[in-house]
């Protein structure tokens, strides 16, 4: 149940990163305003209104470029309508010519998708100075809202719709010379037509053609950044949007415009969710029942049955083997200050009789009487002992599988590779939003959540038969080492020795505290110091195993750190008619 816990909870900071676009949404076209050198001297426009709401629009507008270095102009359309944060107002431009030849463009979308830019001109080629003539053919859906008596002044009874729209959009750069607006309709307009130039103005323009289907806006100079606004009743029905989502414009780089995609989607992220909790429940073994076993398993020392039950071994581990090694006789452990020395004590004769991976750690001594120093600032030591521990490491990972005990099976290192591809897939798409939608990166995500198991440690390997029942005796001894009195007792009358002879399986099991407490508890004295370790000055008898081990191990590492050192060190809108309301908002400039 934990497990399935974190998995939601994981899948969950999965959904929150990939829902970072919405954070920067409307931050764009309030930005700076640009350093526009251009000027468009005649900005001419046909609007064509059909009875489904779609406009078609042809601009025409003449350019003049002052000064060289410009490759061309760029266009851009607001997607959202102010009035329903439903629907998308979506810009498909067919055509671009420039004095009379067709022009490239491309088409992109900015700020969470709430506007779609086309970038008009070709970034090899610059224009001359002068005036260029541009025409933009494109239609826009969604065009006609239900009709607002605040807005058009009109009674819903009598007209239905309305047909509110920025003729010139406030987000031109350029200041125009003059503009000539023309705009069909598919039923007459009212009679007195709405016209302003300006954010929040109701005034600046006259309409002709009210009570008409075709009406004429002409203006004089207009500076930058100021919207020409129509507004008039149609007395005809509010046509079915054409395109709505049901979220609100922040969400679109999240979720996208397609519904039917998102929940494709939606079902592929299931599906790895799924595939992926899979492939990690297949990764993962059930522990057996751990009976209690007052004694370690004949045949192995302290680092197999760490990587038995754990499938790792680490440097902690190593010190532990080396106690025992100690414990047994191979060894002496003499410290001097910070500085700890090993020296063989007998030769081949003190090693046999040990497993194979404690026999390992004589291949840092050389016979008998021969020592090493692990002194914390020495590189020489430091290097020598990186060496070993990872000896050690290496060579009780193989002895899992050479003794019959593990086995390699599952998916192995692919699978971590798999889990990893998922995280780095997940980034991508939280960049680049592959579709339009970032919550394509929950596909990879939710896999990699939820396989997650097939990066931890043993996810390549499995236990053999008789590697769990190896398994089951050494988790019933840690059991016994590791389990406070008032749960599992150890008897230790008559063979208070047993005591320090299980401090170097406690140390490895990372429980020394809990064995020397037991102890404590059942015996009423304190623990005895073993006579293998050397004595911890300042130390009480019950810390006394801590102090040691953690004088030692933090000897071996430092003696490391300075190793690696010298490695590192080398290598919305309100209520009423105003200008600059209503749907068309976009503008452009030059580049």
């Amino acid at each position: 149940m934990k497990r399935v816990a974190w998995t939601v909870l994981g899948l969950l900071v999965v959904v929150a990163l990939l829902c970072f676009p919405a954070v920067g949404y409307g931050g764009t076209e309030g930005g700076d305003e640009a350093d526009e050198d251009t000027t468009i001297t005649s900005y001419l426009a046909d609007f064509t209104l059909d009875a489904d709401g779609t406009l078609h629009v042809v601009e025409t507008l003449t350019v003049d470029f002052p000064n060289p270095g410009k490759h061309g102009i760029f266009r851009y359309w607001d997607r959202t309508d102010p009035r329903d944060p439903h629907v998308r107002r979506t810009p498909y431009v067919t055509r671009v010519t420039r004095d009379g030849a067709a022009e490239p463009f491309d088409v992109n979308e900015l700020d969470g998708r709430k506007f779609v830019v086309a970038q008009i001109g070709d970034a090899d080629t610059t224009l001359s100075t002068g005036a260029h003539t541009y025409v933009i053919d494109y239609s826009v859906s969604n065009a006609v809202d239900t009709n607002d008596p605040s807005v058009t002044s009109t009674s819903p009874d009598a007209a239905a719709s309305m047909f509110y729209w920025q003729l010139v959009p406030r987000g031109w750069q350029q200041r125009i010379g003059q503009a000539t607006l023309t705009v069909h309709l598919p039923v007459p307009a009212q009679a007195d037509v709405a016209c302003a130039v300006g954010d929040e103005a109701s005034s600046g323009c006259q309409v002709q053609g009210g009570g008409t289907t075709e009406l004429t806006v002409t203006t004089g100079p207009i500076e930058p950044r100021t919207p020409v606004t129509v507004a008039t009743a149609l007395a005809m029905p509010v046509p079915e949007p054409s395109f709505t989502v049901p979220w609100s414009p922040r969400w679109d780089s999240v979720l996208g415009t397609d519904v039917p995609l998102l929940l494709v989607v939606l079902a592929l992220a299931a599906l790895a969710t799924g595939l992926g909790a899979l492939l990690g429940a297949r990764s993962r073994e059930r522990p057996p029942g751990f009976g209690l076993q007052y004694a370690p398993p004949p045949g192995i020392g302290p680092a197999q049955a760490v990587y038995v039950m754990d499938e790792d071994v680490d440097r902690t581990t190593w010190v532990a083997t080396m106690m025992y090694a100690a414990e047994r006789g191979a060894i002496t452990l003499t410290r001097d200050g910070d500085d700890w020395t090993i020296t063989d004590k007998a030769g081949p004769e003190g090693w046999s009789g040990l497993d194979s991976e404690t026999r390992g750690l004589a291949s840092l001594l050389s016979g008998p009487g021969t020592s090493f120093t692990a002194q914390r600032k020495s590189v020489t030591a430091g290097e020598r002992l990186g060496e070993e521990v990872k000896r050690f490491e290496k060579s009780v990972e193989e002895w899992g599988t050479s003794s019959g005990n593990l086995a390699r099976t599952g998916a192995g290192c692919g699978g971590g590779l798999l889990v990893l591809g998922g995280f780095a897939l997940m980034v991508v798409c939280l960049v680049f939003s592959p579709g339009g939608l970032s919550i394509a990166g929950l596909i990879p995500g939710g896999f990699a959540v939820a396989g997650l198991s097939l990066i931890s440690t043993g996810a390549s390997t499995r236990r053999t038969p008789q590697g769990r029942q190896l398994w089951s005796q050494v988790g019933g001894f840690k059991r016994v080492l590791s389990t406070e009195s008032s749960e599992d007792r150890f008897d230790f009358s008559g063979r208070q020795e047993l005591y320090t002879a299980y401090v170097p399986w406690a140390v490895a099991f990372g429980c020394a505290d809990t064995w020397a407490r037991k102890y404590r508890v059942e015996t009423g004295a304190e623990p005895p110091a073993p006579s293998y370790l050397p004595a911890a000055y300042g130390a009480s008898a019950g810390s006394y195993v801590d102090s040691v081990v953690d004088s030692f191990d933090s000897a071996v590492g430092s003696a490391i750190s300075s190793y690696n050192a010298t490695q590192s060190s080398s290598s919305s809108s309100g209520g009423g008619f105003s200008g600059g309301g209503g749907g068309g908002g976009g503008g452009g400039g030059s580049w």
